[in-house]
């Protein structure tokens, strides 16, 4: 009988009263949704407050020291713990290199779109020039047959 509800005599449950101390009558089933609700209620309290929405700045790498004094690796003879230490390098290294083909493929994409940019202006100078020797054409024609 400790899972039922128990009805008191005046018809009310009494395990349900003494449970019901939330203030939130909202379910907390998804912690992002909750999360989310908080983040927009805080913000709503402040409404008066600017909100910074700014893109996160670009990570930041150290360049590689050119030389490296203690060369570690992930050898038979390695300490115990070389192999984290490697692991780090080796993992900075590699955030390095994809920071570096990243820019890399933006600075390509950017130069293509400049390119395809000119290009079409290019092709638009064209076309007007095209258009405006026409029209001066029979402009001209215009002016020859009122003459006569």
């Amino acid at each position: 009988m400790s899972g039922e509800k128990r009805r008191a005599d005046n018809g009310s449950d009494t395990e349900e009263q003494s449970t019901s101390t939330a203030v939130d009558p909202r379910p907390k089933g998804n912690k992002l949704v909750s999360k989310q609700r908080s983040q927009v209620e805080y913000l709503m309290k402040n409404i008066d407050k600017p909100i910074d929405i700014s893109t996160p700045e670009k990570p930041t790498l150290r360049p590689p020291p050119d030389i490296v004094l203690n060369v570690r690796g992930s050898s038979a003879g390695a300490g115990s713990s070389d192999f984290s230490i490697y692991r780090d390098l080796r993992r900075k290294e590699n955030l390095r290199v994809k920071l570096m083909e990243s820019d890399a493929a933006q600075d390509s994409a950017k130069d293509k779109f400049i390119d395809e940019i000119e290009l079409l202006k290019q092709k638009d100078e064209e076309k007007t020039a095209k258009n405006r020797a026409k029209r001066q054409k029979r402009k001209n024609k215009n002016k020859s047959v009122k003459e006569k």
